[in-house]
């Protein structure tokens, strides 16, 4: 529950600390709330299975971003952010799905909205696993910056994040 609001403002307030364009923040709050649209076409057995996905699980898991492109296209104020719903998944080393592009073939804002729905999904509890610190999901940021994610990217959200953490206290 929130997963989508908690992307969006990871991604906002990601995008403010690239230096994104009002225009760029505007499409990434709207891909944010948007990117996980297509799991509505998958099944709840799935989503919420417990355990390890096998091989074809996964692969239906891995239909969402396409499936969310399909919904979406019929709306024509959305199609600006169609790339950054369908390219969430890629990774900066080019062995994301669902078209295995990589580097800068990769929008920027799908590559901020891949780094926020990564960190959210590490820090939230989940059917299978106990939620990560944010410390430790941090480190596994910039250990995956290159691979996963894109290293500039993945620098300005690890800083960000750390200066919100150590901000002023309440």
């Amino acid at each position: 529950h929130g997963h989508s609001e908690r992307v969006t403002e990871l991604s906002v307030s990601l995008g403010r600390e690239i230096n994104l364009s009002l225009e760029d923040l505007k499409t990434l709050r709207i891909a944010g709330l948007l990117h996980d649209i297509g799991k509505i076409g998958i099944p709840e057995t799935i989503l919420n299975k417990p355990g390890r996905l096998t091989d074809e699980e996964f692969d239906v898991i891995k239909s969402h971003p396409e499936l969310g492109v399909r919904i979406l296209s019929k709306v024509e104020f959305l199609t600006s952010v169609i790339p950054f719903i369908l390219h969430h998944h890629e990774r900066f080393d080019g062995r994301g799905y669902p078209a295995q592009i990589k580097v800068e073939q990769i929008p920027l804002c799908a590559r901020v909205i891949t780094i926020a729905d990564t960190y959210d999904a590490m820090t939230s509890n989940r059917p299978y696993r106990k939620a990560l610190d944010m410390q430790t999901a941090l480190a596994e940021v910039l250990r995956c910056k290159g691979t996963q994610f894109d290293p500039e990217v993945a620098e300005a959200f690890v800083k960000m994040m750390s200066r919100q953490a150590s901000g002023p206290l309440p």
